[in-house]
């Protein structure tokens, strides 16, 4: 993957300046451009970039480092966490949707208290957040100070990548992941919430347009 540097000063780029190694040099000056240009916020709204998250804002694997906490911790089984896994990885593309939404049935019966805690263990010291994409954080970082609205887009549970999504600066609410179902005190009914679309394939789109 081709990169970019800003130059920062706090959290911000200097004058949304990308320094020019690690891409192409058509690549640089199509971005320079495209943060040159005054921010249109027709009808209210600010431009959008949308980023998946694994593998393109950080180089590890969000959901795998979350369920494998839960599996160390006793929380969801771990032979059938990695019957999941391996199903959806030799399954027609057709057919990972129900893989996807086995996955999430893993967690029924678990408190979202303690998926939070899980993430939190997953990015910490050597985790995840050692995989973020540093010139990825500057770009996004440039982005926004140019005016830009940045969304992640994942079918990751929320959980697994909220904190991910802090480290780069982009709100919650900027975050398009699968909302778990859960009752009111918390427990999790191992489905995605209707809430919103589920963020996969064609959802990821629908997501946005939401």
């Amino acid at each position: 993957m081709h990169v970019s540097l800003c130059l920062l000063i706090a959290s911000g780029c200097l004058a949304m300046r990308l320094n020019p190694v690690g891409w192409s040099v058509q690549n640089h000056a199509r971005l320079q451009a495209l943060l040159d240009q005054p921010v249109s916020t027709a009808h209210g709204r600010a431009p959008v970039a949308a980023f998946d998250a694994d593998g393109t804002l950080w180089s590890g694997d969000a959901y795998g480092a979350f369920s494998s906490v839960l599996v160390s911790k006793g929380l969801i089984d771990g032979d059938a966490s990695a019957a999941v896994e391996r199903e959806y990885g030799r399954s027609e593309e057709q057919e990972r949707e129900r893989w996807l939404l086995e996955s999430f049935a893993l967690f029924k019966g678990l408190r979202l208290e303690q998926l939070h805690a899980a993430a939190e263990e997953a990015w910490d010291g050597p985790g995840l957040g050692s995989t973020l994409r540093p010139e990825m954080a500057n770009l996004v970082s440039c982005l926004r100070a140019a005016g830009w609205r940045v969304l992640i887009v994942t079918a990751s549970p929320a959980e697994a990548v909220l904190r991910g999504a802090q480290a780069l600066g982009v709100p919650e609410g900027d975050v398009l992941a699968v909302r778990l179902e859960a009752d009111a005190a918390g427990v999790i009914s191992g489905r995605p919430s209707p809430v919103m679309p589920l963020t996969w394939r064609e959802g990821k789109a629908a997501a946005l347009d939401a």
